[in-house]
């Protein structure tokens, strides 16, 4: 099938908009159509480009599908629907799944039953250490030729520092990424929020914030001395930041993201004992968040991911304490990111950016260019619509959604290889 997407906005391969264009897509990538005009295949797909915007490769680094295993509560058809509903067309998912993404054999499996609900380009990051027990490394090779994108352990940290050490200089033999959520294990242990008054008050234990930035000089230490390249996951504490812009002024091979919830909400929503608030890691201050935005500004962040994680419903009306933490963020994602960019003066094309070519090079170590890439993946993003996200709309297993406002804009057609996979 050929498309011609006419009148069409296009965030481009430079970060910025070009408005008014008219695009031709034929065998799976963009055709010049000024020279091609005469010989436009006239069964193709005329779609009206008005009030949309062509957003290239988006790239979600942090998101937990819940499979294999847990089908009772995840069904993986139900979150690859959701994630391409978002327009997400780079799905990166944790290997906290049962059993742990810690086999070949499991990690061409989820790729294979991914591509037979939709094309979409799943990328799962298998675990660093056996069982994510942080005990004995898994055998990184074997995975990364069975199509692991990367190496995580998820929300588990590794205690014994000998077992890190080797990781580090395993995955910087091989060329290989360390996806690493920095929480040191016994701090974070049953916490529930951040430590402040406000969880003093609800009588929660809060998480200090040393328990991120302990993890955060210890893998900038690893990484400094061995080369080793890392990404550190949903950075939340403004002390966090500053080491890490410090640590790229030394040119340590270090890259970052932060959650989308630490964007929206701070620590002084869990005051009503909403458990949609109960996230991992916990909302942070306004002065935290404060500094999450000038660190997108400045490019200390490189990227912002979902954190997508659906919970069930009867797992999220139980008392704090023992509620599950996580939020469904797959199909608000991008709307989301638009009202980040409304509410915060930031510039949309430097959001666009953290969601799609910015995360795309971490991934691949190059620069995505929508002119030249033969099979080129995009969402079409239609800036009239507005809708209320509800249990009744959402196509994830997973209803929780820590907010219940209306949304200006939403993701009209989702393309992977030049073919439309999804349609409003």
């Amino acid at each position: 099938m050929r498309y011609l997407i006419k009148n069409i906005s296009v965030f481009d391969s430079n970060s910025e908009i070009q408005t008014n264009q008219n695009i031709y897509i034929g065998k799976g990538k963009i055709e010049n159509l000024s020279h091609n005009e005469k010989n436009i295949d006239k069964k193709c797909q005329i779609i009206d480009g008005t009030n949309k915007l062509l957003i290239p490769v988006i790239t979600d680094l942090y998101s937990n599908l819940k499979t294999p295993g847990e089908e009772h509560r995840s069904i993986l058809d139900q979150e690859i629907s959701a994630a391409i509903a978002g327009g997400i067309t780079n799905v990166c998912c944790l290997p906290s799944t049962d059993p742990v993404l810690d086999e070949p054999s499991l990690i061409k499996d989820l790729i294979s039953k991914a591509n037979k609900i939709f094309p979409i380009n799943i990328k799962p990051y298998a675990a660093i250490t056996k069982n994510l027990a942080g005990n004995q490394l898994s055998e990184m090779k074997e995975l990364f030729d069975a199509g692991a994108i990367g190496f995580s352990q998820a929300e588990q940290p590794i205690v014994d520092t000998k077992v890190l050490l080797s990781a580090f200089e395993y995955a910087k033999t091989f060329g290989f990424t360390l996806f690493l959520r920095p929480t040191e294990n016994y701090l974070s242990k049953n916490t529930y929020a951040n430590e402040s008054s406000i969880a003093t008050r609800l009588g929660l234990k809060g998480l200090n914030r040393n328990s991120e930035i302990i993890e955060i000089l210890k893998y900038l230490a690893l990484s400094k001395d061995i080369g080793t390249k890392i990404h550190l996951s949903k950075i939340s504490c403004k002390e966090s930041l500053e080491i890490i812009e410090k640590a790229k002024n030394e040119n340590i091979n270090v890259t970052c993201d932060v959650s989308i919830n630490q964007l929206l909400f701070s620590e002084q929503d869990i005051d009503g004992y909403n458990t949609n608030y109960h996230l991992t890691p916990p909302l942070r201050s306004k002065i935290d968040q404060e500094e999450i935005f000038n660190s997108i500004k400045n490019d200390v962040i490189d990227a912002i991911s979902s954190d997508h994680c659906p919970v069930d419903l009867d797992k999220k009306m139980l008392p704090f304490e023992e509620s599950e933490p996580g939020a469904s963020s797959f199909e608000t994602f991008l709307p989301l990111i638009f009202k980040v960019a409304q509410d915060h003066q930031i510039n949309i094309t430097k959001l666009l950016s953290k969601i799609s070519l910015e995360p795309y090079k971490i991934l691949n170590n190059k620069k995505y260019d929508l002119n030249t890439c033969t099979n080129i993946d995009f969402c079409l993003y239609d800036e009239s619509l507005s809708w209320i996200p509800s249990q009744s709309s959402m196509k994830t297993s997973g209803k929780n959604i820590p907010f219940e406002y209306e949304l200006r804009g939403r993701v009209s057609h989702t393309f992977v290889d030049g073919k439309k996979i999804y349609e409003l």
